[in-house]
This record gives structure tokens, sequence and C-alpha cells, in this order.
């Protein structure tokens, strides 16, 4: 389920996914992440900035929602800054 926080007037937006195969209790996770303007469409074209991590894993849910959250927060923070925002999705 797709979880968010709000940064410096943007949202970032988690997805933590399954790397592989079921839930189990060794069950290694990635995520996919998007951050908008706050009230934004993200699902327009422009409204959003989406990134993953789907080479990484992590060791559960909480991890990969978590590692999302704070690439996501360094993203904004160089957009605020003046910086350039380079993808990988």
């Amino acid at each position: 389920m797709w979880d968010k926080i709000e940064h410096n007037g943007y949202e970032v937006w988690v997805l933590p996914i399954l790397a592989y195969g079921p839930p189990a209790p060794t069950t290694l996770w990635h995520y996919s992440a998007y951050i908008c303007r706050h009230g934004s469409d993200a699902h327009l074209a422009g409204q959003s900035f989406r990134f993953q991590e789907l080479v990484a894993t992590f060791g559960s849910e909480e991890a990969a929602r978590e590692a999302g959250y704070v690439e996501g927060k360094r993203r904004v923070d160089m957009m605020v800054d003046g910086g350039t925002v380079a993808g990988n999705g």
C-alpha cells in the first residue's frame, strides 16, 4: 500500500515491493516512489517525479519504505536548493 510523508512543501509517496515470491520471514523488498507538490494530481504528466530502487534489497517492508522516504527527502531538498534531480525511473 502506498504511504506518504510531507517534506518542504512536497509529498513523498512510497510503495514497498516484494523482491520475489510470496511474503515470508526472509523475503527481501524494493520500493517504488514519487514526489509531487502538495495537492497536485500526480497521475498527470509533469505533476510528479518518479523513482525506484529495484537493485538494492531491504530486509523488511518498513526498511524499504524508510529508504524510499530518505531518498525522496534528499531529492526534494535538491529541488528546493535549485539543484537538478536525476532519476532512475
